[in-house]
């Protein structure tokens, strides 16, 4: 929820400051002029398209002209999901769990805002995790991944896994990470998913990966947390039956493992976990519910809810089973999937779709227009050790960046005029939610935040994510100077983001100019804000034509009065929503941008922050001006949850008070100017003594404290 790249390296939750490292210039894109002939072979090798595809392409590539040789869309795929193991010899994760064990993460689903902030904080927590990837799929070196980026993956698997009411205290095993490593490379390196089978003759051929891609399930075309997401909405012919889903929402599971490489040229992005450990057809441990479901009762975030919906039971038999399903009250048209007994991918489930929707296309987004839809389940005829049972539960879909009639606010209170170097007492309303583990408090001031770029000085003004494997700043596909150039190397937004954080007034602008290139419909070019509760907001979207698109940079003004006086950031996400995308590194495919203004903004510098495990905060400003303040709820020990509206405080320079005996055990006080203020501690808090001078204070059986306020 943190949108602050100020605040970013202070904040508790890991979020990286992305680097920039030298990389080589990417392909320069093709003419179609001098462009006279096509190596068809090459453009295979390079597009990963099937040979028979071969006719159809060619056709296409000489009948139109204008397109980019390495200009074909490209989609991940998962395979098939990995059938279970033959035994648990040799397996990670042996031993009973323990009775005392703390979930790393829990969330009641019941509650609208618990789930909102759990998405919202830990769930985007995961998301533009740099992986710094020491992998060389040329080479065949598997390589590791940074801890940051390994982290995001278990975030993101335990996310789920709570959110299913299953115990999400996985770990990770450092040896099964490191075959994972391996798998993921082989499947990079020839371009195909295989769990069983993998032949000696493949390119990074390695053991110890080929026994990994059996115990794993396995991505091409996308990676780390993203795969994890992927696997839960299991897309793709062959996965009828949600086996890489039942395989990370599989209760007993306590070890899993997981490797990771990056797009690398011609090679794309892959991704192996590791699903199975010692303790599978072991005891099972408490749920939330008997069942495991997905999505599950409750509240679930829109964008991870998925065309296909899953009920899984243990020991039990779903052959027979029926399933209703609701919207809002009405009925819906379902498709019940072939059910498979046995337990190749786990518990009994049962897997049904809404007919209209096609569940193997990677296209096929679950539909949703934004208000609260409540989706009612009912599965009948199940056969249960208990007899025969039925099964209701209801879904409510929400967009999370919509908060609900059981959101609470964080207020700060305390002096809107504190003290040059003293300790001002501050205190915030105290955070609803029972996961809640400390606050966060955060001082800044406020300077000019006026800028001009023209990408002629590299990332000055900007922090990208992820960091991009290709060169960000490059000469435009028309015209002179340089652009900054956004692209999808992997299925994943591309963003960048101002490193300013802005307190925009009535008349603050934002001006640029623009040029998208070839963009599938998938692809989306935004321009958003994020404000006090960390929700990036639209305010300019620009969807891709699906061919070469825009051929002359466009400009654009937005304003941004909406967010005046309210401590904003500004990013461009050169967005993926789904399904094919151009995935070519040169300056004509994606979003290039020029000439970026901003007008009539300050920008928020000299941020400090605090963390504290009360509400209570003491503030001692270092010099006297406006600064700003903000508090936020930590859950978990390091996610945050939604920023408080910011509170401007004025610092000032107390004034010295001159302190004479008038008789025994009174004393009267002497000051040339200024509002008198009192208080029974020196903490705080301070009240108004409305007293001129001189004022004579009189015995009392207390202490009491006094300090003057310029005028």
């Amino acid at each position: 929820s943190n949108c602050n790249p100020k605040v970013a390296s202070e904040i508790l939750r890991h979020n990286p400051v992305v680097k920039r490292e030298n990389i080589p210039p990417h392909d320069q894109f093709v003419n179609p002029v001098l462009q006279s002939s096509y190596d068809t072979a090459a453009i295979m090798k390079d597009l990963r398209i099937p040979s028979v595809a071969v006719a159809i392409l060619t056709v296409l590539l000489n009948a139109t002209s204008g397109w980019a040789r390495d200009s074909a869309p490209v989609e991940p795929s998962l395979g098939s999901a990995p059938k279970a193991p033959r035994g648990i010899t040799g397996l990670p994760g042996s031993g009973p769990r323990k009775s005392d064990l703390t979930s790393v993460f829990n969330v009641n689903g019941n509650s609208r805002e618990q789930v909102r902030q759990f998405y919202n904080a830990v769930y985007t927590a995961s998301e533009g995790v740099p992986i710094d990837s020491t992998a060389d799929t040329t080479n065949c070196i598997p390589g590791t991944d940074s801890a940051a980026f390994q982290t995001a993956v278990l975030w993101r698997i335990n996310w789920f896994r709570a959110m299913s009411g299953i115990p999400a205290d996985v770990t990770f095993s450092a040896a099964e990470s490191a075959a994972d490593q391996s798998a993921a490379i082989m499947m990079s390196a020839n371009n195909q998913v295989l769990h069983v089978g993998i032949p000696p003759s493949w390119s990074c051929f390695d053991s110890s990966g080929t026994n990994a891609a059996d115990n794993s399930n396995l991505a091409l075309g996308v990676n780390g947390p993203d795969a994890i997401t992927g696997y839960i909405w299991d897309y793709g012919v062959g996965n009828a039956q949600v086996g890489h889903r039942r395989w990370l929402l599989y209760p007993q599971t306590q070890v899993m493992a997981s490797g990771d490489v990056p797009a690398q040229g011609p090679y794309a992005a892959a991704n192996a976990t590791w699903i199975f450990d010692a303790n599978f057809g072991g005891p099972r441990p408490a749920t939330t519910e008997p069942y495991v479901a997905w999505p599950p009762s409750g509240f679930v975030p829109y964008p991870v809810v998925f065309p296909q919906w899953s009920f899984a039971l243990s020991n039990a038999d779903l052959s027979a089973a029926s399933v209703t399903m609701q919207s809002n009250g009405v009925p819906l048209s379902i498709t019940i999937q072939p059910y498979q007994a046995g337990i190749e991918y786990g518990e009994d489930t049962l897997v049904w779709f809404p007919s209209a929707l096609d569940p193997a296309s990677y296209s096929t987004t679950f539909p949703f227009n934004g208000a609260d839809t409540v989706y009612t389940i009912t599965i009948s005829n199940v056969n249960t050790v208990a007899g025969i049972q039925s099964f209701n539960y209801s879904v409510t879909v929400f967009d999370p960046a919509e908060r609900g009639a059981d959101y609470v606010p964080t207020i700060i209170s305390g002096t809107k005029v504190p003290f040059v170097n003293e300790s001002n007492l501050y205190s915030c309303t105290p955070s609803a939610n029972p996961n809640a583990t400390g606050y966060q408090w955060v001082a800044s001031q406020s300077t000019n935040g006026n800028l001009s770029d023209k990408a002629l000085d590299g990332l000055t003004n900007f922090m990208v994510s992820p960091p991009p494997a290709y060169s960000i700043i490059t000469n435009p596909p028309v015209g002179s100077g340089q652009c900054f150039h956004l692209t999808h190397t992997n299925p994943v937004p591309q963003l960048l983001q101002f490193t300013e954080t802005l307190l925009p007034a009535a008349d603050t602008l934002l001006k640029f100019q623009s040029l998208l290139g070839y963009a599938t419909t998938n692809e989306v070019a935004r321009v958003q804000i994020c404000t006090n509760d960390g929700v990036w907001v639209d305010i300019y979207t620009q969807k891709g034509t699906g061919g070469s698109g825009q051929t002359a940079f466009v400009p654009h003004t937005l304003s941004l009065s909406n967010c005046a006086g309210q401590i904003t950031s500004v990013r461009f996400n050169y967005d993926y929503v789904g399904g094919s995308y151009y995935s070519q590194v040169s300056a004509n495919v994606g979003w290039c941008l020029e000439n970026i203004v901003m007008t009539n903004a300050s920008q928020l510098v000299n941020f400090a922050t605090n963390a504290t495990v009360s509400t209570n905060f003491n503030f001692a400003p270092a010099e006297t001006g406006n600064w700003i303040l903000q508090a936020r709820g930590v859950i978990f020990s390091q996610f945050g949850l939604d920023w408080s509206p910011a509170s401007q405080v004025t610092a000032v320079t107390p004034v010295t008070i001159n302190i004479v005996q008038s008789s025994p055990g009174s004393l009267t006080l002497m000051w040339p100017q200024g509002k008198l203020l009192q208080s029974t501690k020196l903490a705080g808090p301070w009240t108004t003594n409305t007293a001129a001078s001189p004022h004579t204070v009189a015995p009392t059986n207390s202490q009491m404290y006094f300090k003057l306020l310029e005028n």
